[in-house]
């Protein structure tokens, strides 16, 4: 397990409305919306370590609680959020890593771009993912969102290459950290998700 990984989901050992973390913490995702978030999916990420099974998520949601996200809320922690994406809908909001209130809200926004937020400090990735997944075979990307809290840095990654990189405060709000929307579950993220890496510090 690499140093600082906090909760990996690979969505292979997933039951009920329970998502095995495949790290050493046990920090298990609950779902917190059964009839929108279907887990064990046939057919995950090609390129990623689990291809067989992903999570489908339409607006559905997975609870973290044992992440504990106040070291970064409160400008001294720092994280690096990543998953493999096949989304369904680059419509909107699309939201994949959140907060239960405010804070942290990191997916797709404004037209089909990976977008990293935290309550007031909002920016694009450079590349629109509609005609970037037009030319992806596969159609799934790894999208990375990275936090560096020590210099307020944030950094965007699509398929491993930079995207966007840039002065980034420390999120608002509080509560814990939501997999599949921002805010307790609003502006949801659509679409096949797969191979969820959190970690506690800022990589790349």
């Amino acid at each position: 397990v690499p140093p600082a990984l906090v909760a990996y989901y690979n969505f292979e050992r997933s039951s009920g409305n329970s998502v095995a973390d495949q790290g050493s913490w046990g920090n298990t995702g609950t779902v917190t919306r059964p009839d929108q978030t279907t887990l064990g999916v046939s057919g995950g990420a090609p390129e990623g370590p689990s291809p067989a099974t992903a999570v489908d998520l339409q607006d559905g949601l997975i609870n973290v609680p044992g992440v504990d996200i106040t070291p970064i809320i409160q400008g001294e922690g720092s994280y690096t959020f990543s998953a493999w994406l096949k989304p369904s809908d680059l419509g909107g909001d699309k939201f994949l890593f959140g907060q239960s209130s405010q804070g942290i809200h990191n997916g797709i926004r404004n037209g089909g771009f990976l977008h990293q937020a935290h309550w007031g400090a909002d920016t694009n990735g450079a590349t629109n993912l509609n005609g970037y997944l037009e030319a992806d075979e596969d159609k799934w990307i790894h999208a990375a969102f990275v936090y560096d809290g020590e210099a307020d840095k944030g950094q965007i990654y699509l398929d491993g290459v930079l995207d966007w990189e840039g002065g980034k405060r420390a999120p608002q709000g509080s509560g814990t950290l939501i997999i599949g929307g921002r805010n307790g579950g609003e502006a949801g993220y659509r679409g096949l998700v797969d191979e969820i890496g959190i970690w506690d510090v800022a990589l790349r």
